[in-house]
């Protein structure tokens, strides 16, 4: 999905052209569009303060900070540092996320990918019939919680699911990997204009 999501967001920006609204050391705000009359279209803003970076715009809104409280990597005042000149890292970059909608999302697939998988080695008759009916057949099943809760009631000839809780269903939102693409492409959009000035 990742790949998928850096060739659309590619496709996205390829006209975008970024604008400076504020440029004064670790505070800044840059603004990333097409130009009229599409500017409407996948707009997005980078809004920075010391050890903070906002996204915002047609995609997603997310804060992204340093958490001193939470990890043992070093905190940049800078988080452009942060995020400068590295791919995406979505699920790093999920653990600093502290405010916007979620990252993830309940994904069918990935449900039914886990539950095959804790049954594959399975000798129990006819477990993985009883499975495609009544779990996968089972219209109630649309998040994490009822997912969960129909694992954990399940039951056939003895078979029960061990600790359904451990089992995560859930995949990065494509707006949530948009808007790490739109990270890491906007810095080095930034660091571009900065260094052709410098020049």
């Amino acid at each position: 999905m990742t790949q998928d999501i850096a060739a659309r967001f590619a496709k996205d920006t390829a006209n975008h052209q970024m604008t400076v609204l504020h440029d004064d050391g670790l505070y800044r705000h840059l603004r990333f569009a097409a130009p009229k009359p599409n500017s409407w279209i996948h707009w997005f803003e980078i809004v920075t303060w010391p050890g903070h970076l906002a996204i915002t715009g047609d995609m997603e809104s997310f804060s992204v900070k340093a958490d001193a409280d939470t990890f043992m990597h070093t905190r940049l005042p800078d988080m452009f540092q942060f995020f400068r000149g590295k791919g995406i890292n979505p699920v790093y970059w999920s653990q600093k996320v502290s405010g916007g909608a979620g990252v993830k999302e309940f994904s069918r697939d990935e449900f039914i990918s886990e539950v095959l998988g804790c049954i594959k080695d399975s000798e129990t008759p006819g477990l993985r019939d009883e499975v495609t009916e009544e779990i996968f057949g089972n219209a109630s099943i649309s998040c994490s919680r009822t997912a969960h809760a129909a694992l954990y009631e399940f039951e056939h000839k003895g078979f029960r699911f061990d600790d359904p809780a451990e089992l995560d269903f859930e995949r990065f939102t494509p707006h949530y990997l948009w808007c790490c693409h739109a990270i890491v492409w906007g810095i080095a959009q930034y660091d571009a204009a900065r260094k052709q000035v410098a020049a």
